[in-house]
């Protein structure tokens, strides 16, 4: 079954421009932290605000999956095709393009069942798992394809990768320099982890880790590694 857990309208004071005003930030945050799915409803009729980026940045930071759902939808049908609003979403959150897009007519409830399901899918794609064995098969074939950028005038080397959690699915990178491999390499590296293990519509976590010299294992022996749960002090270094 679904638990809704909604957020009440959010207030936007004068003192700060358009931001969200504390206690509704608050509120905005606590729904966001204990939800597994978030759907951001947005006003067709109305410009995206900073309001709406400012909420979209946290469930960013929060790793949560979310879908746009663009409500009145009905009020704007016959005059803007939706291809337009898919590419004015994809500008404005451009952090979350992976991110479904829905339209819907609130009074009415068209298309209301088909986004509840749509949000089961993203809770469950956002459980999933792969083996080791898979991701470094897709690494392997990934890197053969684009292999990482000089760095100093030397080619990076990458190990081996291995999933250690889901809801996000997080995936460790082992590597010979984690400062060698280039922000948009990690982008290029996630792209292909959504497209190849089902995380299609769902944020990932990366962590760029080194590999210890005592570390002889890389992707031919993939399926004999076992999971890593401690991550230390690492910071995730991108998410897609």
């Amino acid at each position: 079954g679904f638990v809704a857990i909604d957020t009440p309208g959010i207030r936007r004071t004068k003192s700060q421009g358009a931001s969200i005003d504390f206690y509704g930030a608050h509120r905005a945050h606590r729904s966001i932290r204990r939800a597994d799915v978030v759907l951001l409803f947005l006003d067709a009729t109305q410009k995206i605000s900073k309001v709406d980026k400012q909420l979209c940045e946290y469930i960013g930071e929060e790793y949560k999956p979310v879908i746009f759902v663009v409500n009145k939808w009905d009020l704007l049908v016959n005059s803007m095709p939706t291809e337009k609003w898919v590419r004015y979403l994809n500008d404005s959150f451009r952090a979350q393009r992976y991110a479904p897009i829905a339209f819907i007519t609130g009074q009415t409830g068209k298309n209301m069942k088909a986004l509840l399901n749509h949000a089961q899918m993203l809770f469950k794609q956002s459980r999933q798992r792969v083996t080791t064995g898979q991701l470094n098969r897709m690494l392997k074939e990934a890197l053969q394809r684009t292999p990482p950028p000089l760095f100093q005038g030397r080619r990076p080397k990458i190990y081996y990768a291995t999933q250690v959690s889901s809801q996000p699915p997080t995936i460790v990178l082992f590597c010979n320099d984690p400062a060698s491999i280039s922000k948009p390499y990690q982008r290029y590296l996630l792209s292909a982890v959504r497209e190849h293990m089902h995380f299609e519509e769902v944020p990932i976590k990366l962590y760029l880790r080194r590999r210890q010299a005592s570390d002889t294992r890389d992707d031919t022996g993939a399926d004999e590694i076992g999971p890593i749960v401690d991550l230390g002090e690492d910071q995730p270094v991108e998410t897609g």
